[in-house]
């Protein structure tokens, strides 16, 4: 229910800035937008590396937040010289493995059938509660100082719900549906530094509760 109430809201928006940052970087790019063996690759052999190293600091149940954090550390680090022209060959391989993932998510739950069946009901008022909650937040803020172009502006709001709720690839997504071109990066970084940051909390939380 929230991805449709969501794109809903957003409908018929636009875009912040007339200049983007992703334009200007396109741009930059334009004379080396092919996707070629060689920088396929490349990123998968980046990604693989981050993942090994990401496992031999944390173990396999820490491998999530601490991938996340090499990841985030990575892209802000290394330079957009060495990093831009493999900009093309990433989002596509990116967008690929995010559609496996989506595809493959609920899998899962087909082994916990009965366990979920018998949480359906705590589940949904839990989250009822805290879409709800969210919800009431980000409304608030909107009416209290929500100029339309200022920092809390219904656009920018929107892609901040969307990072916290689904992640970076949620976030983009709802960015380049509605042609925010200026705001397709920093989802990106919100989301990436979202899932950075609130994996060590959530297994925190999950330890001390235990």
């Amino acid at each position: 229910m929230y991805f449709p109430i969501t794109n809903a809201l957003s409908s018929g928006l636009p875009d912040i800035e007339s200049n983007s940052p992703d334009d200007t970087i396109q741009k930059e790019e334009a004379n080396d937008k092919s996707i070629t063996l060689q920088k396929t690759t490349l990123v998968l052999f980046i990604s693989s590396v981050l993942l090994c190293l990401s496992e031999r600091l944390g173990g396999k149940s820490a491998t999530l937040p601490i991938c996340s954090v090499v990841t985030v550390l990575f892209t802000s680090l290394v330079p957009n010289s060495w990093m831009g022209p493999l900009r093309e060959t990433s989002e596509m391989l990116g967008t690929l493995f995010l559609y496996l993932f989506f595809a493959t998510a609920g899998a899962p739950g087909v082994r916990l059938a009965e366990t979920v069946k018998a949480s359906v009901v705590p589940l949904g008022l839990f989250l009822t509660c805290l879409y709800t909650i969210h919800g009431l937040i980000l409304a608030g803020l909107h009416q209290l100082w929500g100029r339309s172009d200022g920092p809390l502006c219904r656009q920018r709001l929107l892609v901040a719900s969307s990072a916290a709720i689904g992640g970076p690839a949620t976030s983009v997504a709802l960015a380049k549906a509605n042609s925010w071109k200026s705001l397709v990066i920093p989802s990106v970084l919100v989301g990436n530094i979202g899932y950075a940051i609130a994996s060590f909390i959530g297994l925190a939380y999950y330890s001390f509760l235990r």
